[in-house]
């Protein structure tokens, strides 16, 4: 158990100097992560023999639950429902169109059969919100067009998924369902994930306050037993999870409650560690070798797929929307592929598919090429068009959000000797400063002529 535990530590600390690595020469770190799993992978440097799907899956799993979530909490109300409709339809129709249209062409390009290449079609058919929301993250994109991408990665795997187990179905006769069925069991996905979502959601803050948890790290913890709930709850009863827990995530980050800003800091640490072990593990688990005979094949379907089937989708979706023709390009560069399509694949090798392999590496490369490709572009290219805000948009905050962030709240009684004295007559120490001061129900910007009163609630913040 120590070795497994020492080497964990290891590629953690590897993958710290990958970021490095990754901010000098502008490589996305997702794939930083990928390239250390595969060096330490059993043909790299680390010789570590790991090719067991399952895990790689389940892991996958829970980390995607985690990222998911995390994206919810971070995406405003008013622009989800700004932009749900377009997002929507790509996120479904989209996610049909993609797959059918690449998983043809994928069949006569490739030695896959009809079955099996539509199935490769959709696992690669939606696009990645772990990679979408990292590259993403922080940038001045015009609001509209960072919320339909952003939301789009979000909720598109459920139709890639109900796709993927229809497409597995007709590998077994025996188990073979109907076009109507599949319709159904869609529906069924979609409304089981939007209610337990929608629940869990309106429930989790009012479940705090009946605990009255007084300790930021143990609402955090609140907040992964929920997730885990939530999440595994919804697929029990056939509905999506990572729906649920993406609207989980909206519901209770558009909510005020104490904390709020350190839970948000806690849940992009539990992200992060998610997105670094699962994409290490999933460069563990390709063979670099067997990538070799890819490469023509898979940089020529990676081209397809960006400049033509997702090109072709986009326009033809986004025509009833107000988008021109460079927002609507942007979109189209903007459906990164990541974790989730290599997680998808890993369900072709445990289901025992035929040319389950070649699925699985025709994946892996495609995503690889598609996050450097696209994700080192994606910047630049939204520079290019002209489609970055100029001026950066300062978050404010809320004025319970300020006294979370104050290191010291004093609340001054009758007995203070603080009372009726200016700001400028109190002897604090030089590094101690007064941020705010609330009076009742309302906020004061402190100022050297400004008199303390009785019942003053002061902040203060240290340098």
């Amino acid at each position: 158990m120590e070795r497994e535990i020492l080497v964990i530590g290891i590629i953690i600390l590897i993958s710290l100097f990958g970021i490095r690595i990754s901010k000098k020469f502008k490589i996305p770190i997702l794939i930083m992560f990928i390239f250390i799993g595969m060096i330490a992978g059993s043909e790299g440097i680390g010789g570590i023999y790991f090719d067991n799907a399952l895990t790689a899956q389940n892991f996958g799993t829970v980390a995607l639950m985690f990222i998911i979530f995390s994206g919810g909490f971070e995406t405003k109300e008013q622009d989800f429902k700004a932009y749900f409709l377009p997002s929507a339809i790509l996120a479904t129709i989209g996610v049909v169109l993609t797959a059918v249209l690449f998983g043809v062409i994928a069949y006569y390009f490739t030695n896959l059969t009809l079955k099996e290449a539509l199935l490769f079609g959709a696992m690669v058919s939606s696009t990645d919100a772990a990679a979408v929301m990292s590259l993403l993250e922080k940038s001045n994109l015009k609001p509209k067009l960072k919320s339909v991408v952003e939301i789009e990665s979000g909720s598109n795997d459920p139709m890639a998924y109900i796709l993927i187990l229809f497409i597995l179905s007709l590998f077994n006769s025996e188990k073979s369902i109907s076009f109507m069925a599949t319709s159904f069991l869609f529906i069924k996905q979609v409304l089981f994930g939007i209610l337990f979502g929608y629940i869990f959601g309106k429930l989790t803050i009012p479940i705090a306050e009946w605990l009255k948890i007084k300790r930021e790290e143990l609402l955090s913890i609140l907040f992964i037993s929920i997730v885990f709930i939530c999440f595994a709850t919804t697929v029990l009863v056939d509905g999506n999870g990572y729906l649920a827990v993406y609207l989980l995530g909206i519901i209770i980050g558009n909510k005020k409650f104490n904390y709020k800003i350190n839970s948000a800091r806690n849940l992009k640490l539990i992200t992060s560690l998610m997105q670094t072990g699962m994409f290490v593990m999933l460069g563990l688990l390709v063979f670099p070798t067997q990538l070799l005979d890819y490469i023509l094949i898979g940089s020529l379907l990676s081209v397809i797929m960006i400049l033509f089937v997702r090109v072709i989708v986009v326009y033809a979706l986004m025509l009833p929307f107000n988008f021109n023709c460079k927002e609507k390009f942007f979109i189209s560069w903007a459906g990164l592929k990541g974790a989730v399509p290599i997680i998808f694949s890993t369900l072709a090798i445990t289901n025992g598919i035929p040319n389950s392999q070649v699925i699985f590496n025709l994946t892996f490369y495609i995503v690889v090429f598609s996050v450097l490709i696209q994700g080192m572009n994606l910047k630049y290219i939204a520079k290019k068009l002209n489609l970055l805000e100029k001026d950066i948009e300062i978050p404010t905050l809320e004025m319970d959000e300020l006294e979370e962030l104050a290191l010291k709240k004093m609340i001054l009684d009758v007995n203070s000797e603080y009372i009726n004295k200016k700001i400028r007559e109190l002897n604090l120490p030089p590094n101690l400063l007064i941020i705010s001061i609330k009076r009742g129900k309302s906020y004061i910007t402190p100022k050297g002529d400004t008199t303390i009163l009785e019942g003053d609630t002061l902040l203060f913040s240290e340098n």
